[in-house]
């Protein structure tokens, strides 16, 4: 086979290219510590690479997940432990005001005492997380959790009963927030302790008999406020629930003079003055969060008549309430920082699993994507004497030709 001086330069180009793209591709491995530069290089290796990688991210998101659950976590249980901190102030001071050697100017500067907790009750129970959302307010991040309604001259919760969850883990999910409807609204129902409010334009019901607390607290709280509606013309009255459509509870005549609720509501009432046609309103607020709780502690210290024995006695009756309820509203919160403590618990446990798994899992990625440094420099080593081989080789031959043979 004849072999031309051209193809002779052709091969020994190839082979010199070769040799010096061999050796930056090593070149390019020792600088990087990475095995496998591009998918080329390894395919199969290549495609494990790429799960591998996925897998790492995918556990650092959980890990940053665990993160935002704790910080949402742990506000949420400092919150909660003032909460009951000022709860033991306020049965200090329900104790304090019931004593009977305090004059009304001293129980008067107990309720400016009070009044000031219910502003830091009202802050902490309105606490905003680092988003800038409210914690306590469920899936209504962006709605306050409590308000004062004017209405009714009550506190108000405004979110919804939501709790968010996380991923904390493949297959582990976690709460990172409580509602205010889980944590401050759902308190051990106190016997007796029921406020029935009237909403009247004059004094139609001029009288209120609470005769059973719980059964009127019941009933409000499963067909809604009682509707008392008077027809002048008829001389009747009506009373209906506030279901949709209104379920009629009792009725009968003005002149009779009082309604009887006794077996339904649990309530008489004494009707007064009716001078039209008119509509009463009947409502109850059979448990309490903390912040109606130490607004009832502020108006009974503030108009307190300790001047007559059923004065006192009714007096000495809104702070036995007060003091069952801050009983309720402290185990409630009890119950709340130990679910929180468990779920703290619980992240710190993830997060060691989490960990473990990052850490197998970067082991085998490094086990395909890593380098070999021995073996590479050693590679390299041979890759670079053989280019300059090629190099002092291909010199020799340039210099042959069949002039230089002939005399």
């Amino acid at each position: 086979m004849r072999i031309s001086t051209q193809q002779v330069y052709l091969n020994n180009i190839d082979n010199l290219s070769k040799a010096n793209s061999d050796l930056f591709k090593t070149q390019q491995q020792i600088a990087t510590g990475k095995r496998v530069l591009q998918p080329s290089d390894d395919p199969l290796a290549s495609a494990q690479i790429q799960k591998f990688k996925k897998e790492v991210a995918r556990t650092e998101q959980f890990g940053k997940n665990i993160d935002v659950s704790e910080r949402r976590l742990t506000l949420e249980e400092n919150a909660i432990q003032q909460v009951n901190n000022l709860a033991i102030r306020l049965r200090e001071l329900s104790i304090q005001g019931n004593s009977g050697i305090l004059t009304s100017a001293d129980r008067k500067g107990i309720a400016s005492e009070v009044e000031q907790i219910i502003n830091e009750l009202e802050g902490l129970m309105n606490t905003k997380d680092v988003q800038g959302e409210y914690l306590f307010s469920g899936h209504k991040g962006f709605t306050q959790a409590y308000s004062f309604d004017e209405t009714v001259g009550r506190y108000v919760f405004n979110g919804d009963d939501g709790q968010r969850f996380i991923q904390i883990g493949p297959d582990t999910k976690i709460a990172s927030t409580d509602s205010g409807a889980e944590v401050f609204e759902k308190i051990s129902k106190i016997p007796g302790y029921v406020v029935p409010s009237l909403q009247q334009s004059g004094t139609q019901i001029s009288d209120l008999d609470l005769v059973d607390p719980d059964l009127l607290g019941s009933f409000v709280e499963t067909r809604g406020d009682l509707q008392i509606s008077f027809d002048t013309g008829a001389g009747t009255y009506t009373v209906t629930d506030s279901q949709v459509p209104p379920v009629t509870v009792a009725t009968g005549n003005i002149a009779d003079g009082s309604i009887d609720l006794t077996a339904d509501a649990g309530v008489v009432l004494t009707i007064g003055t009716v001078a039209s046609d008119t509509t009463v309103t009947l409502s109850a607020f059979s448990q309490h969060n903390i912040l109606n709780t130490a607004l009832d502690l502020k108006i009974a210290l503030e108009t307190a008549d300790t001047t007559t024995d059923a004065g006192r006695d009714a007096f000495a009756q809104s702070i036995a309430n007060v003091l069952n309820n801050l009983t309720a509203i402290e185990d409630r919160n009890g119950q709340s920082v130990a679910s929180i403590g468990g779920r703290l618990n619980a992240l710190e446990q993830q997060t060691d699993v989490n960990e473990e798994y990052k850490i197998f899992t970067q082991e085998a990625l490094s086990s395909f994507e890593d380098l070999d440094y021995n073996e590479a420099i050693s590679r390299f080593e041979l890759q670079k004497t053989v280019l300059e081989a090629s190099y002092a080789s291909f010199a020799k031959v340039q210099g042959l030709n069949l002039f230089s043979f002939l005399n």
